[in-house]
């Protein structure tokens, strides 16, 4: 396919969510210089922008411009255009996207930014209101299509021939995190190892896929709308589950034991919804016949960054580019020692991550 989407979800924050996503959309980037790599900011904290843009204060000064024009070139710019009786859009009177490379030299030149907005969070209820068009009963469908029509013109319109999109997705299951999972081929649910992440993976699968735990649960939920049922309704795709990555904080021995066995749990549970519907994870290339062969395409890990995480999203340094020097001078102008060994195995973790993309 020409556009390939990833979403990265989870319906609990503090997951290491945009961190992953932005490491990897870089070293993606970085990896695939003849296609077009695209990151779309979803979350109204614009995290994944203000690293990008540079970090730190210098990162959130130049996202601060870009919402400051007159007509926002960002997430916001795009929805308010929605907004406006553009919903069942078939070609675009502007471009949203914003190429990286000349506010962050750290960056490869085919990376580009649909910037995050904290006015998204504003926009809410008018796109919930807009979704309910009784004057279109196609108004629903045509909103949670949007980006992925949006991307399909922003790669005809450039000199690419294919694009790949990373969506950093809010933990809210609002009108416009719907609007990420539904043009999404695959679906990236980055985890703790804690019974926190065991509940939210359940709460994707009911959310998203009609999972419901007992028969009570889905009775009642036969009886109102259902995300679920609006996708069945309306014959559209919900993205495969492509990776479920655990962040794993570097802890104390007991901890780590603990930790462990939780994980096994998690692990167990995402392997038995494999063995009751594999339709709903991204087809592998081979059967998977055993829970070792599961784990091996479907789980990763991504150890703590720590001291090289604040550097890198304090400069706007990918972490893979991290290497090129040990010292870094901080926005308060403090210098900062970090040899490479201290982060080896987080680095290592993502570059096997982005081998599976």
């Amino acid at each position: 396919m020409a556009v390939k989407i990833y979403a990265f979800y989870n319906n609990k924050g503090g997951v290491g969510k945009t961190t992953l996503a932005q490491n990897a959309a870089c070293l993606y980037a970085e990896q695939n210089p003849d296609k077009l790599v695209l990151v779309v900011d979803l979350c109204p904290q614009a995290n994944i922008s203000q690293f990008l843009l540079g970090g730190g204060h210098h990162g959130y000064n130049a996202n601060q411009k870009l919402q400051a024009q007159a007509t926002r070139r960002n997430i916001v710019g795009f929805m308010d255009w929605l907004l406006t009786g553009n919903s069942a859009f078939t070609s675009l009177t502007t471009s949203y996207l914003t190429q990286v490379l000349p506010l962050n030299p750290q960056v490869s030149k085919n990376l580009y930014l649909i910037a995050g907005d904290s006015f998204l969070e504003s926009q809410t209820l008018a796109l919930n209101f807009a979704t309910m068009n009784p004057g279109n009963v196609m108004a629903w469908q045509e909103y949670v299509t949007a980006i992925r029509r949006l991307c399909d013109l922003e790669l005809q319109n450039s000199a690419y021939k294919e694009m790949t999109v990373f969506i950093d997705c809010n933990p809210s299951f609002s009108i416009y995190t719907q609007m990420a999972l539904v043009s999404s081929d695959a679906l990236v649910i980055p985890m703790m190892p804690d019974f926190s992440s065991l509940e939210g993976i359940k709460g994707i699968l009911m959310l998203l896929y009609g999972k419901y735990p007992s028969a009570a649960v889905r009775n009642y939920a036969s009886k109102v709308v259902t995300f679920s049922r609006q996708i069945q309704t309306f014959g559209l795709n919900l993205p495969k589950i492509f990776e479920l990555p655990f962040n794993n904080f570097t802890v104390n021995a007991g901890v780590a034991t603990a930790f462990d066995a939780v994980r096994e749990e998690l692990i167990d549970y995402v392997h038995q919804q494999y063995v009751s519907d594999p339709s709903i994870f991204w087809p592998p290339a081979a059967p998977v016949k055993t829970k070792q062969e599961f784990e091996a395409l479907y789980i990763s890990n991504v150890k703590d960054f720590h001291t090289a995480g604040k550097v890198s999203s304090s400069l706007g340094i990918p972490i893979h580019r991290l290497p090129n020097q040990t010292n870094y001078v901080m926005p308060n102008g403090d210098n900062v020692n970090i040899p490479s060994r201290n982060y080896a195995v987080s680095l290592q973790h993502v570059q096997d991550f982005v081998a599976k993309l």
